[in-house]
């Protein structure tokens, strides 16, 4: 009886620990062995652009995500921002919340914020000529982008997201549009 007793108390105990690997946060499920860390490249932006831009996001929980994507001109006269900073949200729709392979994936709206410096070119009429004067110029401002993340078996992620923001600063726009990969960890 005391060795049933003992083997009881043993499996209730590893039933216990084992049954914490996947909880529930406002009812969302979550496990704490899955990988939550992304860090991307933005091949879009750093072949045609010339203009690389690096990419790190933590998902939080099933549907949503945050991060903060930067990007450094390598040619500035081809490109005209010289340097961006964009925090974003990403809200994920259409995804399997029983199946936390594809958690953080799918279909997503970003909402962004963006800090940037740009080429600020401005045409004077001075002594009976035209003369152009350039300014490096900061910029910021809010948008939206639309997307879709594709994430493997072995945590490899593919996006691609298209949008932009209002630049409060210079009454402008900035870009916001991608063609990433990365790796889930």
């Amino acid at each position: 009886m005391k060795k049933q007793a003992i083997l009881f108390v043993v499996l209730m105990m590893s039933l216990s620990v084992f049954s914490q690997r996947t909880h529930r946060v406002m009812g969302w499920k979550i496990s704490r062995d899955l990988p939550k860390d992304e860090l991307k490249l933005n091949l879009g932006s750093s072949i045609f652009g010339s203009f690389p831009e690096i990419s790190y996001e933590r998902i939080l929980n099933t549907d949503i995500s945050v991060g903060v994507s930067l990007g450094v001109a390598l040619e500035e006269d081809i490109y005209p921002t010289h340097f961006l900073v964009t925090p974003h949200f990403r809200w994920f729709f259409g995804g399997d919340a029983e199946n936390l392979q594809k958690y953080g994936a799918g279909f997503f709206i970003e909402a962004n914020g963006g800090l940037f410096t740009i080429d600020d070119d401005e045409l004077f009429y001075e002594n009976g000529t035209y003369v152009s004067k350039s300014e490096t110029a900061f910029g910021a401002g809010l948008g939206l982008a639309l997307g879709w993340k594709y994430l493997t078996r072995n945590n490899w992620v593919g996006e691609i997201y298209f949008g932009g923001g209002r630049d409060f600063v210079n009454d402008g726009a900035y870009p916001r549009m991608g063609i990433t990969v990365g790796k889930r960890f």
